[in-house]
């Protein structure tokens, strides 16, 4: 049998960056402004968003952040 979706054996790991990059993205932050709010540098927040994208599976941010919120995530 198959463990359920939110099964959390089955849960992507994602790193506080990609969290905390995917949250600030769902609260309408553009990359530019997560730049500054996490005094991260750009490619960095540009490789946590694309890593979140991919992990969840997802076609783009906006994929990305509602898989997250429905698995609890962020």
């Amino acid at each position: 049998m198959t463990p359920p979706a939110n099964d959390p054996s089955r849960l992507p790991e994602l790193t506080e960056i990609e969290k905390r990059c995917l949250e600030l993205a769902a609260n309408g932050r553009t990359v530019a402004e997560i730049v500054l709010e996490t005094d991260l540098a750009m490619a960095r927040v540009t490789e946590a968003i694309r890593s979140a994208i991919d992990k969840l599976d997802a076609r783009n941010v906006t994929g990305a952040i509602i898989r997250a919120v429905r698995l609890d995530l962020i």
